[in-house]
């Protein structure tokens, strides 16, 4: 019995987005996927050759994930939906050659800063543009014969964008307007395709407009679905497999989890050098200044940061790039480590597994790749085991501004501890408290009474405090909390759809202090919450052993993680701030714990890739169709077993017999139907 229908569904459909920090690797990762399999055997799998390599655990998974990649048709190459590309298909169809506002959009955009005299340069480009769109007039007009993106349905429509899209005429006018925009200003191309996108997604109008409107928040995403879809039409009864290089924006993500179940998010990391050296070094060659070559670097970097730290988001500002967050709700991580530097890597980090893991990036995709086509080929690694308690463990967080979940385990990643970031035991978690209880309370001896708002939240300050805050104005922290709200509770009430209006502490009582302390918080964090439980249930110590949260430790835990001896640190998301450079990289080099950034599965992809549709051993036996001996016959006996207290002569039978053949069962059934006729 052949099983590929079974897992079809995994193999036969993949969408795999990308994203991570400038510079991390997306685009190597995309060329890797869409390329053939011996690209990556030939450039980034490793062999393993001595006594002690070839009889590990890691071994054996090594090569049953190599040797089922290379059967049959298991690795197949990756169709790249580019999201550059997708903003160009846009602005082609949008604009047309026949009006100016392309230019329009250059003279805001293009530009090392806002105070540059770019007419000169914008003149220049767009002038090359036009030769460029009228060199390639045919793909061009083919693009402007599209039906709007939405209306794009039919069999026939789908086909023609699919073959817009991915065909070569595309391609090479894509390649050619980007070389362009890349080599009179590398930075320039970066801020102008920064705020296109963010302009799209905030008001629907690549040149940005006043009105700012939600419902164009998936307007690029949209796109690509149908791109996507008009791929998977094409391909009909063939494999479709998309790479979506790269996605900056949470609230895409979202938009593609929410519509594919075979959608996964990867995130990619550069570990080695600082971030600076690795976007310099990607610069084009023809900038052959040193110094010109770092200020570049520098400021896409700033760029970067930008779009990585944003804090739009709280202020209701959902279009712009937060690559923070893409990362958190990434599925699967990725270290961008080639063949060549991974001695470098083990040289720097020396993680418990040393070189016993999958380490260069090729090996890590193959891995993913044969997890989503044959889940349960292979078992998690005890990294991914643990990061996985931990990521599961955020989830009971009753912190309204991020979830963070921690795992302590000793050196051979048994669990001693498991903690997320929340209030002490007896205090109420932010996300069950509403901010109309002390504005607005049931009554004032409900609110007295109440023990889910401390006395200084109620408005009461203790005899022997005199605290005030800095202007003397709100008076207490009732009049605070009153008073950032406003008349906003009044107003947008209804909006919150019956939802408490949580709030944080912290954030209300450090704007009316004009401070931003961290001491105010709460909660505990995640990591201090796993170290307490050691010693609150009287644990082991964990001298030498390794913690793993969702986000790297703060300063405060990470002098407690040093202090209690943790050998090695794995994290998903870097927390902001100087806990790795000021206390982590402190003190003797024999003390200092090692953080590694966390590679593999998490969350719904870690169940996805390790839960198997069947018992492999059920699997195996119907592959091979095998029969099992005398199976009828040893299915009677405990039959037989079962009910011969019930009947002297089976229990006489059962004595006298030492084994039953399918022969022998169906001979009793004989003789038995025989008698009764």
């Amino acid at each position: 019995m052949r099983l590929e229908h079974l897992y079809s569904l995994r193999s036969n459909f993949m969408v795999i987005g990308l994203t991570g920090r400038t510079g991390s690797g997306c685009s190597t990762i995309a060329k890797l996927l869409s390329g053939p399999y011996s690209d990556l055997k030939e450039e980034g799998l490793r062999e393993f050759s001595s006594e002690e390599d070839l009889n590990s655990t890691f071994s054996r998974k090594y090569n049953i994930i190599n040797k089922f990649m290379e059967a049959g048709e298991n690795w197949i190459p990756f169709d790249v939906i580019s999201y550059k590309d997708v903003l160009l298909l846009y602005l082609i169809k949008r604009y047309g050659t026949e009006n100016f506002e392309p230019l329009k959009i250059l003279n805001d955009y293009y530009r090392e800063s806002k105070e540059e005299d770019n007419k000169e340069i914008v003149q220049k480009i767009f002038n090359e543009l036009k030769q460029i769109v009228s060199r390639h007039k045919v793909i061009v007009d083919s693009i402007l014969s599209l039906k709007e993106f939405n209306e794009i349905k039919s069999p026939d429509e789908l086909v023609k964008l699919n073959k817009i899209f991915f065909d070569k005429p595309f391609r090479e006018l894509s390649d050619e307007v980007f070389k362009v925009l890349k080599l009179n200003g590398y930075y320039r191309r970066a801020y102008l395709l920064h705020n296109i996108s963010r302009n799209i997604r905030q008001s629907g109008n690549p040149k940005g407009g006043e009105t700012k409107n939600i419902s164009n928040l998936f307007e690029i995403a949209s796109i690509i679905n149908r791109i996507i879809k008009a791929k998977k039409h094409v391909n009909n009864s063939v494999p479709t497999r998309i790479v979506i290089d790269s996605l900056r924006n949470s609230l895409e993500i979202m938009f593609f989890k929410e519509r594919y179940s075979g959608f996964y998010m990867l995130s990619t990391k550069d570990v080695l050098g600082n971030s600076r050296d690795r976007i310099e070094k990607r610069l084009p060659e023809s900038i052959g200044d040193k110094s010109e070559r770092a200020t570049i670097a520098q400021k896409i970097l700033n760029l970067d940061n930008t779009e990585y730290k944003t804090k739009d988001f709280s202020k209701g500002i959902f279009s712009s790039p937060d690559v923070e967050n893409c990362i958190q709700k990434s599925d699967y991580h990725i270290l961008n480590l080639n063949k060549e530097n991974v001695d470098k890597y083990l040289d720097i980090y020396n993680p418990p597994y040393g070189k016993l893991n999958f380490l260069t990036r090729e090996e890590q995709l193959l891995k993913l790749i044969a997890l989503i086509s044959q889940p349960g080929i292979i078992t998690p690694s005890s990294v991914e085991r643990s990061m996985q308690v931990a990521n599961s463990a955020k989830l009971n967080s009753g912190c309204i501004s991020r979830n963070v979940g921690a795992t302590i385990t000793d050196s051979s990643f048994h669990v001693k501890s498991i903690g997320w970031n929340d209030v002490a035991k007896g205090h109420t978690p932010c996300n069950l408290r509403n901010a109309e209880d002390i504005i607005s309370p049931v009554s004032k001896v409900w609110l007295e009474k109440s023990q889910h708002y401390s006395p200084f939240e109620k408005g009461e300050v203790s005899d022997n405090s005199s605290y005030k805050y800095k202007n003397e104005k709100p008076g207490n922290f009732k009049e605070a909390l009153t008073d950032y709200f406003k008349d906003s509770l009044d107003s947008k009430k209804n909006d919150l759809n019956g939802k408490p209006c949580a709030f944080c502490f912290k954030t209300v009582h450090n704007h009316y202090e004009g401070e931003a302390n961290q001491v105010h918080t709460r909660s505990l964090h995640a990591e201090e919450n796993a170290m307490l439980q050691i010693t609150k249930l009287g644990g082991q110590g964990v001298e030498n052993g390794i913690l793993f949260t969702t986000a790297s430790p703060c300063e405060l835990c990470s002098k407690k993680a040093y202090q209690l001896g943790i050998n090695t640190i794995y994290f998903i998301d870097p927390y902001p701030g100087i806990s790795n450079d000021q206390i982590l990289r402190g003190g003797r080099n024999e003390t200092q714990p090692k953080m590694i950034p966390f590679s593999g599965a998490i969350g719904l992809a870690y169940h996805k890739c390790y839960d198997a549709f069947m018992s492999y051993k059920d699997e195996v036996t119907m592959t091979l169709e095998m029969e099992v001996d005398n199976k009828i016959g040893i299915q009677f006996k405990e039959l037989l077993k079962s009910i011969k207290k019930k009947d002297n002569q089976i229990s006489d039978l059962l004595g006298k017999t030492l084994d039953f053949t399918d022969d022998d069962v169906v001979a009793l059934l004989s003789k038995a139907l025989k008698g009764k006729k």
